[in-house]
């Protein structure tokens, strides 16, 4: 995978830290680029050379062969090779490999792998991990199954036959069916967002009252937002350090205006007004951080004032968690807020195929893959209804309790 590098400024010179990965395991190393001098007197000015220099290192250098360990193609082959993954995506695979498949299949050399040594990993895999359900454990194997067909692809195996298609899981009975998962109902709602202040109750609110997953929350900017509905045009993505990237929303379907109820958008105004006092704009991140540690983010995850978006992660460690200890109330994940909408829909009554359009789901009509599209008449209604329960929900009382303000939250 490649690496950002970090420019470091020590005793008067530009120095860049990064891994050497010529020859053998990678090592850390230091690079002296320049003396600080007029030249180069800041990092803006030093930058670009430090770009040049880790563009350099970056390019690959191993050359796998059929006689390479499974280990070494791995990690400079395979991984370099699937950078238009998601990082979501990119993060489960690299933690499925480190966990599971290289402790017990990194030592053996590619071309001698057999479906038999695959079988035999996925058995001590079930055997040390009895937690893992049915759909972990295929990911486990569509794993390998990936490592392989790009193995095939570079003619280090003898044939075209993946080793990994044949694998069986033999998961426990107990673990065939899906994991637990957990719903917010509307009294939940209410208490958590009377335990937080701005603008941390504010990212509550969207997820609760419209279903959109973490990223899609907080790679909103101003002007997604029209007082009527919510366009979903970005997702901000998270790699395995945590790092931010923006991507497209997860599926054709996701990108599509969701409905803002009467709730929500009091909410969302009230934010907007502090906001553009501040002299937010249109083209500013609803959700902002308000400092980053890095200089060298990627131009499109700078807004209009030059900041990145707010960090979930951080917002949930720092104030969301400590507040929500203090009130009583368990946290059940970003994700709960979105089953959650389709949870209390349903239970007023709104289809299924109703449902699945305001959560943008792939099986919806054709017709809701377009960019631009109205809100059908059919999803505003279901959020009618939403928005009537809601208002017999807020009228009963709830704990008084004083929440932490988030003042700023910095992006790793």
């Amino acid at each position: 995978m490649a690496q950002n590098g970090e420019l470091l400024e020590l005793h008067g010179s530009w120095f860049c830290r990064y891994y050497d990965k010529s020859t053998g395991r990678p090592k850390r190393r230091m690079k002296k680029l320049a003396n600080v001098s007029d030249d180069y007197p800041d990092r803006d000015s030093i930058f670009p050379m430090f770009q040049s220099f880790m563009s350099e290192a970056n390019k690959p250098s191993f050359r796998p062969d059929a006689g390479t360990l499974l280990r070494a193609f791995v990690m400079e082959s395979y991984f370099p090779s699937t950078q238009n993954l998601r990082g979501s995506t990119l993060r489960g695979y690299v933690g499925i490999w480190r966990n599971h498949v290289e402790p017990r299949m990194g030592h053996l050399r590619v071309r001698d792998i057999r479906t038999f040594d695959c079988q035999k990993a996925m058995d001590a895999i079930v055997k040390a991990n009895p937690e893992l359900k049915q759909a972990s454990l295929s990911r486990v194997k569509s794993f390998m199954h990936a490592v392989f067909g790009e193995a095939i692809r570079l003619g280090l195996r003898a044939d075209d036959t993946n080793p990994a298609h044949g694998v069986k899981i033999h998961c426990a009975k107990e673990n065939k069916g899906k994991s637990e998962t957990f719903a917010y109902l509307l009294d939940e709602i209410r208490d958590i967002l009377a335990a937080l202040t701005e603008p941390s109750r504010v990212l509550m609110a969207v997820a609760a009252y419209t279903g959109l997953r973490r990223g899609e929350i907080v790679g909103l900017k101003w002007s997604d937002y029209d007082g009527q509905c919510i366009w979903v045009r970005r997702n901000i993505c998270f790699g395995q350090h945590g790092e931010m990237s923006v991507e497209e929303p997860k599926t054709e379907s996701s990108k599509a205006p969701v409905p803002v109820i009467s709730q929500l958008r009091k909410i969302l105004d009230a934010w907007k007004a502090k906001a553009v006092t501040e002299g937010v704009t249109a083209d500013c991140w609803i959700f902002q951080a308000g400092f980053t540690r890095k200089k060298n983010h990627k131009p499109e995850l700078l807004d209009a004032a030059r900041l990145t978006p707010l960090s979930p992660a951080n917002v949930l460690r720092d104030v969301v968690l400590p507040a929500l200890k203090v009130a009583g109330i368990e946290w059940k994940g970003y994700h709960a807020f979105r089953r959650g909408l389709a949870t209390n829909l349903r239970s007023l009554g709104v289809d299924d195929l109703t449902i699945s359009e305001i959560l943008r789901h792939s099986d919806v009509a054709v017709t809701r893959a377009s960019y631009i599209k109205r809100v059908s008449a059919k999803g505003a209604e279901a959020m009618d209804k939403l928005e009537a329960k809601l208002e017999a929900e807020l009228k009963k009382p709830v704990k008084s309790v004083k929440a932490d303000t988030v003042l700023s939250t910095a992006v790793n």
